[in-house]
């Protein structure tokens, strides 16, 4: 009598690369802003939070579209020399 054992799915990177990538451009697409600029943007704030593309869920692209946003807050109450809570009117 012969058992059956149950073979391990094998995940390819190619599929997990393929997927963060569908990720990254479906939500880019989305947000209506210039697509080249923005994934650029994101991809350089993955990098230094160490997350590479491939391995990009949900979760993580929330916290790097976040970053991104708190970035450019930042610059504009920079920019015209506002505090936190300043007006912009």
């Amino acid at each position: 009598m012969k058992l059956k054992t149950k073979r391990k799915k094998r995940t390819s990177r190619k599929k997990g690369s393929a997927k963060g990538e569908a990720l990254l451009n479906q939500v880019v697409k989305l947000t209506g802003l210039p697509s080249k600029e923005l994934k650029q943007e994101l991809k350089e704030i993955l990098e230094k939070k160490n997350i590479t593309v491939s391995h990009l869920n949900l979760g993580q692209l929330r916290d790097a579209a976040a970053s991104y946003v708190r970035e450019i807050m930042f610059h504009l109450m920079d920019k015209y020399h506002l505090k936190k809570n300043d007006s912009m009117h």
